[in-house]
């Protein structure tokens, strides 16, 4: 779904593949390149401001993702305005050599502002769903891709 101008959407929606590429390729530089200076990041487990510390946090995690991973996006929504995009989402990281899911599906917000004729990411923020109760993760499931009628 696309909430304003079609253009500007196609357009964040292209760099934000090229940034996928990029985790995927693990080319830490590159991602960073697609950063604001003052890019922040709400995690599971960490909250984040700034370039530096953003770097550090991907320095630290790309090891735990293998040279065969996949970035898969659902339930795309985008809301776009001049210079400000805002992306949701649902996002999953799977090894696709074992077709194994590495992280399940997490909720992905992604704010982007153009600076300089550049998308830039200005905020990112991934969580996964808790009961609140238990303290245990709540699994969102894969759709069903067919399904065979007889």
């Amino acid at each position: 779904m696309i909430e304003g101008d079609q253009e500007i959407a196609t357009e964040v929606i292209d760099q934000i593949a090229l940034w996928d590429k990029a985790i995927i390729r693990q080319q830490i530089d590159t991602v960073i390149e697609y950063c604001s200076e003052k890019v922040s990041l709400f995690d599971v487990s960490s909250q984040i401001t700034g370039i530096r510390e953003y770097r550090q946090e991907w320095e630290k995690l790309s090891p735990y993702f293998s040279q065969y991973i996949d970035i898969i996006r659902s339930d795309i929504k985008i809301h776009t305005a001049t210079d400000l995009a805002v992306m949701h989402c649902l996002t999953k990281v799977v090894d696709v050599s074992t077709d194994t899911t590495l992280v399940p599906w997490c909720r992905t917000t992604l704010c982007m502002q153009k600076e300089q004729q550049r998308w830039l990411v200005v905020h990112q923020h991934i969580s996964i769903p808790i009961n609140m109760q238990t303290g245990n993760i709540i699994l969102i499931k894969d759709k069903p891709k067919l399904r065979l009628v007889v």
